[in-house]
């Protein structure tokens, strides 16, 4: 039996979940120096970024594999979701002679409207700022209200991920700090997944 998105995407933050828990529980122990726990600091916060990016890509594929199994053509999903399904197709036309562009364009219902959606890669850019993944969600024709509320903190979550994978020495020794972004995070990912199942569950998807 196939199984449900909900179930894909909880799957996928559960395992995310559990790798948090054991190295927030790591931070927790009482005979860590002063110098290890700066460590796991560090990791933690580079851990959660990777968590927060790798779970937005993983279940906006999720959404697309079985948005493109639910429609018949291009022509039945919304705007946004339409744009990025015919994405590359768009972005051919620029480059041909206007002869072949010509073509194109007589043929451009059927070229562009009929065909089952083939939707690119969930693109990331390896720095899922606010705004990266506000564009992403808009492709989906989804919106969540907590990557509004923590905007600032996704931000500086993205920020500091990138000081330590650049080496730099970035050092935020509070674990009560940390667990405010992460708290940031997990709002974010668990209204992802929620929302994610609700628009499958809207036309056209039904």
């Amino acid at each position: 039996m196939q199984r449900l998105p909900l179930d894909l995407i909880s799957d996928d933050l559960s395992w995310r979940e559990a790798e948090l828990g054991s190295l927030k529980l790591l931070l927790a122990r009482k005979d860590l120096s002063s110098h290890q726990k700066k460590v796991l600091l560090r990791v933690s916060w580079a851990l959660l970024y990777a968590h927060y990016e790798g779970f937005a890509k993983t279940a906006l594929t999720v959404f697309y594999d079985c948005a493109k199994e639910a429609v018949a053509n291009c022509g039945t999903l919304p705007v946004k979701t339409r744009l990025f399904a015919l994405s590359q197709k768009i972005k051919s036309l620029r480059g041909l002679s206007s002869e072949y562009l010509l073509i194109e364009i007589e043929n451009f219902t059927t070229a562009l409207y009929e065909p089952v959606p083939d939707f690119p890669d969930v693109d990331t850019k390896s720095n899922l700022w606010p705004n990266i993944l506000g564009g992403l969600l808009e492709d989906a024709d989804i919106k969540i209200d907590a990557l509004d509320v923590h905007r600032a903190k996704i931000s500086t979550l993205v920020s500091r991920r990138n000081q330590i994978a650049h080496g730099k020495r970035d050092i935020v020794d509070e674990v009560s700090y940390y667990i405010g972004f992460e708290e940031a995070v997990y709002d974010i990912m668990y209204e992802m997944a929620l929302k994610i199942d609700e628009r499958l569950k809207l036309a056209p998807y039904i």
